[in-house]
């Protein structure tokens, strides 16, 4: 797993086991830098289900604090939501995915 992606699972990708809450909080730059790792690749080093919990964990982000995410990732959040939503997610799956986001994004935020 990359270093990208194991930190945006630390500020609340709902991805593996459930997580412990960080003692760090929420480093803008550093969510910034590790999308913009992975989004060079258009997401291709993630598998159909990471993309899926990235895609939840960004659309709770945008959801529930839209002033942060703009300020945080902007224009590239957007780009990023537009490459992971394939239209192949199930519903039920997703809604459970992104509840679970906005929880760890509300513990780290």
């Amino acid at each position: 797993m990359s270093v990208a992606w194991e930190d945006l699972c630390d500020w609340g990708v709902p991805w593996g086991a459930i997580r412990k809450t960080p003692t760090r909080f929420f480093d803008d730059a550093r969510v910034t830098t590790a999308l913009t790792e992975l989004a060079a690749t258009d997401f291709g080093e993630l598998d159909p289900s990471m993309r899926e919990c990235l895609l939840a964990w960004l659309r709770a982000f945008q959801h529930h604090w839209s002033d942060r995410f703009e300020r945080t990732l902007g224009i590239r959040g957007l780009l990023a939501i537009g490459l992971l939503d394939d239209g192949q997610s199930d519903p039920n799956r997703y809604l459970k995915l992104r509840r679970i986001a906005t929880e760890n994004l509300a513990t780290r935020i």
